[in-house]
C-alpha cells in the first residue's frame, strides 16, 4: 500500500493492484495505535458498503481490533451516514467504514472517525507510518463483537419520526440507487412513509455496479433516470452514491442540477445567513441572500469553516450536505434528498419549476482530468506560481488556485480521492466560457497531452 493512498479524508486504492484486503488487518491495528495515542478506545463501531471486498476487509480489521482488545459493533452493510449515526448512538469512540464511496468497483478503502470527528490529513499520515513499521496493538484482554445490524432500522424510524410531515408528499419520483447501499435503507423508508409516488431503480446491492458506477453527480451515469423522467412527465429523479452519503436532483427539463444550485435552493429556504461552500462553487449561491464564504473542497474544511461562521448549511459540488439546523452536521444523502421533499411540499410546487427559479449561469462541471497521484500537486503548484507572476488575475489560493476576470473565474486544484486534476469555470456567456476553457487547456498543456485535455475541457 503506497502513501499516496492516504489521501486527505480517507484510505483509498485499487484492490489487487494498489491495496489487498490483507492490508488491513496491519492498517487497522496502526490505527487503533494512533488512536490510543489520543485519548481512550473501548470499542468501535464498523460499517461495510457492498462491494465485493468489503467482506474479506470487514475479516481482516475484526481480527486486528480483537487482537488489540478493542470491541467491535458490526453493522453489516450500511451506509456511510447510518455508520455516523450509529457513532452517535452507541458506546465507542471511533467509527470505521469499508468504502470507496463513488469509485468504480475495483476499489475500496476505509474512513475514520474519532469522537464523531473525521480522521483526516497529516492525522493520516501518521498512520501510515505506522502502518509501514507494521505496528501491532495487543490488548491485555480479547476485544468482543457485537451484532449492531439493528442501527439501520432505528436510522430510519428516526428519519420517519422527524419527517412524518413528509408521509403525505405525493411527488412522482424516481431514487436511482446506483447498485450501492441506499436500496434497503430506502425500501425500509417507503414502506415506513407509506409513499405510492416513489420508485427505485438498481436498489439491489450488487458491489460490481453493473448499471453505472455509483456517482450520481456525473450525468454519464444518470441516463438511465433522465430517460425514465422523460417517459414518466411530472417526474424528478434523485440519484445517490455509493456510500449513501451524496445526492444528486435531475428534472427533465434542467437535467442534472448542479450541487451549487441545490445548495442556494437550501439557503433560501432556511433563510441563512452564512453559507459555506467550496472553491468549485458558482457565483448562482449569491442568489441565496447570504454571506457565501469559500472553503477548501473536503467535508472536514466545510464543516470546519461552518463552525468557525456559526453556519447552519454548507455543501461540496460533489453534492456533500451538511446541514447543522435540525441535525448534526454529517453529510447525509437521505436526509437531505428528505429536506428537499420539504421544499417542495412547503412551496407547493414541482421540482422542475421549483430549479428555474434559479439564474442561469455559463459554467462548467467539475472536471476531472487523469493525472499521477505523484504528480497532480506539482502541476498545480506550477501554475499557481505562474498565474501569481502575472500578476493580472485575482487570486484565491485557498484550495488550488481560483483566478478571477472581469469575465469569469476558472480554478484549477488536485482531487482529493483520486488521480486527477479537478478543473471548473464560469463566464458572463457562452463565448467568454469557451475562451476560459481554451485558457485552462493552455495552461494545462505543458503537463498533459493536448489530446486529453480537449477531450476533457472542449
Amino acid at each position: 500500500m503506497q502513501k499516496q493512498l492516504f489521501r486527505q479524508y480517507d484510505i483509498r486504492g485499487k484492490i489487487g493492484t494498489e491495496i489487498s484486503p490483507d492490508d488491513f488487518y496491519y492498517l487497522a491495528h496502526a490505527t487503533i495505535h494512533y488512536l490510543q495515542q489520543q485519548g481512550p478506545l473501548l470499542a468501535i463501531v464498523l460499517g461495510m458498503d457492498g462491494r465485493v471486498h468489503s467482506q474479506a476487509i470487514y475479516q481482516e480489521i475484526a481480527a486486528a481490533c480483537k487482537m488489540a482488545g478493542v470491541d467491535v459493533y458490526y453493522l453489516g452493510v450500511c451506509s456511510t451516514p447510518i455508520t455516523t449515526f450509529a457513532h452517535y448512538q452507541l458506546p465507542v469512540q471511533a467509527s470505521f467504514m469499508i468504502t470507496a464511496s463513488h469509485n468504480p468497483a475495483d476499489y475500496n478503502g476505509l474512513k475514520i472517525s474519532y469522537q464523531k470527528v473525521a480522521v483526516e490529513g497529516e492525522k493520516l499520515q501518521q498512520i501510515y507510518e505506522l502502518f509501514v513499521r507494521k505496528t501491532i496493538v495487543q490488548g491485555d484482554t480479547s476485544g468482543l463483537l457485537f451484532d449492531a445490524t439493528e442501527m439501520t432500522e432505528m436510522y430510519v424510524t428516526t428519519l420517519v419520526e422527524q419527517f412524518s410531515h413528509l408521509k403525505k408528499f405525493n411527488q412522482p419520483c424516481f431514487i436511482d440507487c446506483g447498485n450501492g447501499t441506499a436500496g434497503p435503507i430506502l425500501e425500509k423508508l417507503i414502506h415506513k412513509m407509506g409513499w405510492k409516488n416513489i420508485q427505485l431503480l438498481f436498489k439491489e446491492v450488487d458491489g460490481t455496479y453493473p448499471n453505472h458506477t455509483a456517482d450520481p453527480t456525473d450525468m454519464k451515469n444518470m441516463t438511465f433516470l433522465y430517460d425514465t423522467l422523460h417517459q414518466n412527465p411530472g417526474s424528478f429523479g434523485v440519484g445517490l452514491d455509493g456510500d449513501c452519503d451524496r445526492v444528486a436532483i435531475i428534472t427533465a427539463t434542467q437535467g442534472l442540477v448542479s450541487a451549487d444550485r441545490l445548495l442556494t435552493l437550501f439557503a433560501q429556504a432556511m433563510q441563512a445567513q452564512v453559507v459555506i461552500a467550496d472553491i468549485k462553487s458558482s457565483t448562482v449561491l449569491q442568489s441565496s441572500g447570504a454571506q457565501i464564504i469559500l472553503a477548501a473542497t473536503g467535508c472536514a474544511n466545510i464543516i470546519q469553516a461552518m463552525h468557525e461562521h456559526h453556519a447552519v448549511i454548507g455543501g461540496e459540488l460533489s453534492g456533500h450536505f451538511f446541514f447543522k439546523d435540525r441535525h448534526d452536521g454529517y453529510d447525509d444523502g437521505i436526509y437531505a434528498m428528505l429536506r428537499y421533499f420539504e421544499i417542495l411540499m412547503q412551496k407547493n410546487t414541482d421540482c422542475d419549476t421549483f430549479v428555474a427559479t434559479l439564474p442561469e449561469l455559463f459554467s462548467t462541471k467539475d472536471i476531472r482530468i487523469p493525472c499521477a497521484d505523484t504528480y497532480k500537486f506539482q502541476v498545480v503548484q506550477e501554475i499557481k506560481t505562474q498565474l501569481i507572476a502575472d500578476q493580472q488575475f485575482k487570486i484565491t489560493t485557498v484550495d488550488g488556485i481560483r483566478f478571477e476576470t472581469l469575465d469569469g473565474w476558472a480554478l484549477i486544484r488536485a482531487a482529493n480521492t483520486q488521480p486527477m486534476i479537478s478543473v471548473c469555470c464560469q463566464a458572463s456567456s457562452p463565448i467568454k466560457l469557451q475562451e476560459m476553457k481554451r485558457f485552462l487547456v493552455l495552461l494545462l498543456q505543458p503537463y498533459i497531452e493536448i489530446k486529453i485535455l480537449e477531450q476533457y475541457i472542449l
